[in-house]
């Protein structure tokens, strides 16, 4: 049985690669989200993305609440995933912030999120003397995850999710992708039922870039499964680039 973890799934939290003392930041914020989400990318990729822009203190690198930007609130998604075909049609276009930039593309590679992020911070500041426009908080509530082999034997056509909100069961379809298994939401079903994607992400940048990764569903936090195995092993090679994990190694005790 897989099932929806109740009020959002177990969470790993990482900050990021520090610079050595005294010495200037190698690599900008947005780099090191970008560097972070291809980490990621064997076991799970995102179908959309939703940024909040602020304005940062020049001296601080803090957002300023006082200080906003004229566009603050982006969104983009893969074109072909908000088009929802019957229940089980994936439905990825449901940004929470008022009067979004919306951006479909054909495919939200990594590359496609670093142009995309690097427009919104383009735009002009209001304060230019103190203040740079840069990226906040970002989250990715739509993805496609890796489903681990014994999961997913050839005559499988969708997952059984067990949902947590309601005593429900929403069919999510199997994508074949190269020889290897995905499953992506939400799909219409689930949104019906409250249901969250498999795997979501919250990346955050006031002075420090964070970056969480919530395993949504059982397949990826069971002790001792493959999934579990899964997320570990990209959790290690993140930490093996230097991010240091801060949060949920009480669950995920193997990265303790």
């Amino acid at each position: 049985m897989v099932r929806e973890h109740k009020d959002g799934g177990p969470t790993l939290t990482f900050d990021e690669p520090l610079p050595s003392p005294g010495a200037e930041p190698a690599v900008s914020t947005l780099g090191q989200l970008v560097h972070g989400i291809r980490r990621l990318w064997p076991l799970v990729r995102p179908l959309s993305a939703e940024a909040i822009i602020g304005c940062l203190d020049r001296e601080t690198s803090y957002p300023d609440i006082e200080v906003r930007p004229q566009r603050p609130h982006w969104f983009i998604h893969e074109r072909a995933a908000a088009r929802p075909a019957g229940r089980q049609g994936l439905d990825v276009l449901d940004p929470w912030h008022v009067d979004p930039v919306v951006e479909p593309v054909a495919d939200l590679s990594a590359a496609a999120i670093e142009s995309w992020l690097a427009r919104a911070q383009a735009q002009a500041s209001p304060a230019p003397g103190t203040h740079d426009v840069g990226w906040t908080d970002l989250w990715f509530n739509a993805t496609r995850a890796l489903v681990p082999g014994p999961y997913a034997p050839d005559a499988t056509a969708h997952v059984a999710l067990h949902v947590a909100e309601v005593r429900a069961v929403a069919n999510v379809p199997l994508q074949w992708r190269e020889g290897t298994a995905w499953v992506a939401g939400p799909t219409r079903e689930m949104r019906q039922f409250g249901a969250r994607a498999p795997i979501t992400l919250h990346a955050s940048n006031y002075g420090l870039v964070e970056l969480a990764v919530s395993a949504n569903w059982s397949l990826w936090s069971e002790d001792g499964s493959p999934g579990r195995t899964a997320l570990i092993d990209v959790a290690r090679d993140l930490v093996a680039d230097g991010w240091c994990v801060t949060h949920g190694t009480e669950f995920f005790h193997e990265l303790a």
